[in-house]
C-alpha cells in the first residue's frame, strides 16, 4: 500500500534574539535623558526583587532607574573626557563595577539620601544567599501544615513522619547556618516556615551634579 504523503508546513521564519539592539537602545536612552535630570546617582544593591523594585519605581515616578551591563552603561555615559556626554561623567563610569544601577532625578539630594539610606524590605532568601544567623526547627509536631505536605517536606531534606494526620519533625533540624550559602531546598524550607531573612536595600556609591562627580565617604572607605 502506498503511504499517503500529507503536506507538511515548514515554518521558515526563525525568531532570533538580538542582544546588540538591546545594548543600542540602552545607550540611546542614556543619551536622550542625560540632559533632563540634574542628578545622576550610582548605586549598588543587595537581594534585588523585581516586585519591590517596581514599587520603588512607582514612588519615584518622575525619576528614572536604569540597569544594564556596566560596559554598556559606561559607553552610554562616556568612558573618558573625549566621549563623555557631560563634563566629569567619566569619573562616575570609573566606579561602575559589580551589581549596580543608575538613578536619574531632579529631586533634592537630601530627599534621595534619606530615602535610599533608610530603604529596606525583608524577603525570603534565594539559593546562594549567605545567612547571618543559624535557624533551627525543633523536634515535634508542625502546626499549620496539612498532612499532604509531609512527603514534600521530606523531599526537601526535613526529617519528618506522619502520625495520626499530623506532621512531626523527628529531630532538631538546621534550616540554615550562619556564614554558609543556602541550597535551593533550604530556600524552600525557609519560605515554608516564614523566615524572611534576606533584605533588599540600596547603597549610594556616588553622584553627579552640576558637572561634578562626588564619591560617597562609605565607598571611599571600601
Amino acid at each position: 500500500m502506498v503511504k499517503s504523503k500529507r503536506n507538511v508546513v515548514v515554518n521558515m521564519t526563525k525568531v532570533t534574539k538580538n542582544p546588540g539592539e538591546k545594548k543600542k537602545k540602552l545607550v540611546s536612552t542614556i543619551k536622550d535623558i542625560v540632559d533632563q535630570y540634574k542628578f545622576i546617582y550610582l548605586f549598588t544593591f543587595e537581594n534585588m526583587r523585581n516586585n519591590k523594585l517596581k514599587t520603588v519605581r512607582t514612588e519615584w515616578s518622575s525619576s528614572k532607574f536604569l540597569f544594564g551591563k556596566n560596559k554598556v552603561l559606561s559607553v552610554g555615559l562616556g568612558k573618558g573626557e573625549e566621549d563623555e556626554l557631560r563634563p566629569n561623567l567619566h569619573k562616575l563610569t570609573e566606579h561602575l563595577e559589580g551589581e549596580c544601577g543608575l538613578f536619574f532625578t531632579n529631586e533634592p539630594k537630601d530627599k534621595v539620601f534619606e530615602y535610599f539610606t533608610n530603604y529596606s524590605e525583608k524577603d525570603f532568601p534565594r539559593s546562594g544567599f549567605v545567612s547571618e544567623e543559624t535557624i533551627t526547627i525543633k523536634e515535634g509536631p508542625i502546626v499549620g501544615m496539612t498532612h499532604s505536605m509531609e512527603t514534600y517536606l521530606r523531599g526537601l531534606g526535613l526529617p519528618t513522619t506522619l502520625k495520626n494526620g499530623v506532621i512531626f519533625v523527628d529531630r532538631e533540624y538546621t534550616l540554615c547556618e550562619a556564614g554558609v550559602a543556602i541550597t535551593p531546598e533550604q530556600s524552600q524550607l525557609l519560605k515554608l516556615f516564614n523566615h524572611e531573612i534576606s533584605e533588599f536595600k540600596f547603597h549610594i556609591k556616588g553622584y553627579w551634579n552640576e558637572d561634578e562627580f562626588t564619591l560617597c565617604e562609605e565607598s571611599q572607605e571600601e
